[in-house]
């Protein structure tokens, strides 16, 4: 047997040794290669390592190599894989039997499992009557799915694979390999893609149940229930804060990465209960201001409250080391368009600050803005009244003693400061005001003193600069007097009229007219940029960002 002829190695996975069992069917001889050496508790072959032939198992593998299918490219190449290898108890269309006839929790045909044209493999389970589950290294076991389907495997040499990837139908578990998609070799490379492009020319046929024919040759966007609560791996924790920890996640349905905030409740029992129903309050109000974007998908609850939203591997504006003036006037000019969107649903951010901008250069620089865990609704009787957010972006109206209350437009100050301070730079604020002797907060006219201080500062800086169509915008954006300050779609319109702002044709987004066609930011590590996504995301509570998934 060529190593490179090897497609995938299955072991036994489950305690009531039925997967074992199977193996042992007749049907299954083909594949069958039995242990020399006793049966170990769990496969020992890495799905790294090519594997050897029988007769050349070295000796670390012989003394505790346990049953195990091996599926070749020969094998199967000689047999029907018009729409996948199939698993399952029916012996007239399954490759591999999991059992027979009747057996506890195994359909006839359970699921099959494909490679698609970037070849990528996938299982997919659009006939089983029971369901089926994929465990990722030890996570999601007990998510059951029916016509579902599940990555496996990314194209061979992609780093991104999963360790261990364990199969489950009913009390029957199957460890599944694929020793050889890692190395990537052009001969295992080229039968993986005479498998493929049978399974891509496919008709899609009736089993032998008589069930009707699904598209098993679907690609991940053609997901036959599209309506079913999507599955998420925990890659790696990218973020921790006192509410929950920030994860980058793979949806298993289409393998993209997202990242994603769990949440933590306090160990006692009666807090936590009063924890978890203050949470779902808290996340429900923050969908329920987000709903109408078009980028907020899906709201549940279970098995756990989880917010889901893009990955951005550049991390936030400052992550990102974006300095080129044309691209700070592209992220004003987005980022001011997004304020005209919230405000407009009555949705004051209140934490607006550079870790809060979210950056990504596919296919085009774009600038979101992201955590909304301050976010509050607002109208035109009820304002806000809640001392929040980080201090040396905060409007002068949110500052206690200041005004009795503020509205949206303190998100326009907050911006303007950041604009500010990422194009012409900023002077360092006064030291914050300390609580006075015996006294547990600050007085509100020592926030009156900082302020006035921190505003007149700002503006000399602004007044030190040339005048021009940005300055014109920042004055706009940088007046104490709130009822003096422009918003969001005044400063936009502006923009445009001015020559500073103009629609990206490709995307319609607000680009600067000097950059009309989009502007690159440097490259870094993918998770480099990533890692302080925290800081966007685990300020004080809930989060939802207006390219939000919400489960």
């Amino acid at each position: 047997m060529d190593d490179h002829d090897v497609f995938a190695i299955l072991t036994a996975s489950d305690k009531r040794n039925k997967a074992s069992s199977a193996f042992n069917l007749p049907q299954n001889a083909k594949w069958f290669r039995r242990a020399t050496g006793g049966v170990a508790d769990k496969p020992t072959l890495d799905s790294r390592e090519p594997t050897p032939a029988d007769e050349e198992l070295s000796a670390k593998h012989v003394a505790s190599a346990g049953n195990r299918l091996v599926l070749t490219f020969d094998e199967l190449l000689k047999s029907s894989v018009f729409d996948g290898v199939h698993f399952g108890t029916n012996p007239r269309s399954c490759h591999v039997l999991l059992g027979h006839r009747g057996t506890g929790g195994v359909s006839g045909r359970q699921y099959s499992i494909v490679v698609d044209d970037n070849l990528r493999i996938w299982l997919h389970d659009y006939y089983s009557t029971h369901g089926t589950a994929v465990e990722y290294d030890g996570q999601c076991q007990k998510e059951v799915r029916k016509k579902e389907m599940w990555i496996l495997s990314y194209k061979p040499g992609d780093p991104s694979q999963f360790d261990t990837v364990i199969t489950h139908s009913g009390s029957l578990a199957l460890r599944v390999e694929f020793p050889n998609h890692h190395d990537a070799d052009p001969r295992y490379i080229n039968n993986l893609e005479n498998i493929a492009k049978i399974i891509q020319e496919a008709i899609p046929a009736v089993d032998g149940l008589g069930l009707d024919s699904a598209p098993t040759t679907a690609t991940p966007s053609q997901v036959q229930t599209p309506g079913q609560r999507s599955i998420y791996y925990k890659v790696k924790r990218i973020g921790q804060g006192g509410f929950g920890e920030v994860h980058k996640v793979i949806r298993v349905r289409d393998g993209e990465y997202f990242a994603a905030k769990t949440f933590q409740p306090p160990a006692n029992k009666r807090k936590r209960d009063e924890a978890i129903t203050e949470l779902l309050s808290m996340i429900r109000r923050e969908f329920n201001m987000m709903k109408d974007n078009p980028h907020v998908v899906e709201f549940q609850e279970k098995p756990e409250p989880l917010i889901v939203m893009d990955y951005y591997p550049l991390g936030n504006f400052v992550d990102a080391g974006i300095v080129d003036e044309n691209v700070c006037v592209t992220a004003l000019g987005q980022l001011l368009d997004g304020l005209d969107h919230l405000h407009k649903n009555a949705v004051a951010h209140r934490d607006l600050k550079p870790e809060n901008i979210l950056v990504t250069r596919e296919p085009f620089l774009k600038f979101v803005i992201s955590d909304f865990g301050l976010a509050k609704a607002t109208t035109e009787t009820t304002l806000l009244t809640t001392f929040c957010g980080t201090l040396k972006y905060l409007a002068p109206e949110v500052f206690p003693g200041f005004h009795d209350s503020y509205g949206p437009l303190v998100d326009v100050w907050s911006l303007g400061v950041i604009a500010l301070e990422s194009i012409y730079g900023i002077p360092t604020p006064p030291t914050a005001p300390a609580p006075r002797r015996m006294a547990k907060t600050v007085q509100a006219d020592a926030w009156w003193e900082w302020i006035k201080t921190w505003s007149r500062q700002l503006l000399d800086k602004l007044e030190d600069e040339e005048e021009g169509q940005m300055v014109e915008i920042l004055l706009g954006m940088i007046n104490v007097l709130p009822e003096k300050r422009w918003g969001a779609d005044r400063c936009l319109t502006r923009g445009f009229q001015n020559g500073l702002f103009q629609r990206r044709a490709a995307d319609g987004l607000v680009v600067c007219t000097n950059n009309a066609a989009g502007a690159s930011v440097p490259t870094q590590e993918e998770d480099e940029g990533a890692k302080t996504l925290t800081t966007a995301l685990l300020p004080t509570q809930a989060h939802i960002n207006p390219k939000a998934t919400i489960v």
